[in-house]
């Protein structure tokens, strides 16, 4: 397990003092960036042998979300390795309680033809796998009611990129929860990452549900395909 401590700050809390689910994503994605970063197989390598991860999903589960200035650890670690597909859970800790729990799927792809590749004989050696978290059942697929409603559209710009050049993960979910109902009382999140947008596309939001039932926000390209489809609740 890779394990670290962390405080709270003013730029990473909502109005009512509580961590964004935005600045969480982007709390897991450091967490594991610094991983493969310390064991000599993070971004550089990476692109040194012409390989980028992506991710394909995050299942995220919320007994409470920290405030303002508090002090927890932020932790992951691999679960299992496949071929090209990588699981890995993420979690928050308050002492000894972890408060936030996370699953998520990873794939390795090539540089030169986005196709997956497998990872090499290096990433196998210092990835150390160990059990999941215990969660409820891991669902990847969302759905997408009919009944909902398209939003205006919103142009790709730079501030939405990452080093791989396409939307970061982590904007995605920026981008969606700015839809949520006012005081939506987030108890989990799921995201399902199908496609790649990349600077000037222009992505069309549709929103179905409540508050009550849970909301579904799906970013999608001008023929109604989805970049990729998230569900808070």
């Amino acid at each position: 397990m890779y394990e670290y401590d962390i405080r709270v700050g003013y730029s990473q809390v909502d109005e009512n003092k509580k961590l964004t689910i935005p600045a969480l994503i982007d709390i897991f994605q450091d967490c594991s960036t610094f991983q493969s970063e310390d064991l000599g197989i993070g971004f550089d390598y990476c692109r040194e042998h012409g390989y980028f991860w992506v991710i394909n999903s995050w299942q995220v589960e919320i007994d409470r979300l920290p405030e303002l200035c508090e002090n927890v650890s932020v932790f992951t670690y691999p679960v299992e390795f496949k071929g090209f597909m990588g699981k890995r859970c993420f979690g928050l800790k308050s002492g000894d309680d972890i408060i936030v729990r996370c699953f998520s799927l990873w794939a390795l792809l090539s540089t030169k033809t986005s196709k997956p590749v497998p990872m090499d004989a290096l990433m196998n050696e210092r990835y150390k796998t160990e059990e999941a978290l215990p969660m409820g059942r891991i669902v990847r697929k969302i759905t997408v009611p009919e009944e909902s409603r398209k939003m205006a559209p919103l142009t790709i710009e730079p501030i939405h990129l990452d080093a791989n050049h396409h939307v970061n993960n982590g904007k995605y979910v920026a981008i969606a929860a700015a839809y949520l109902p006012e005081n939506f009382p987030i108890k989990g999140f799921r995201a399902q990452y199908i496609s790649q947008a990349f600077l000037g596309d222009v992505i069309h939001p549709r929103v179905a549900g409540s508050p009550g039932e849970g909301c579904i926000i799906s970013l999608e390209n001008g023929d109604g395909a989805p970049y990729a489809v998230m569900e808070f609740k």
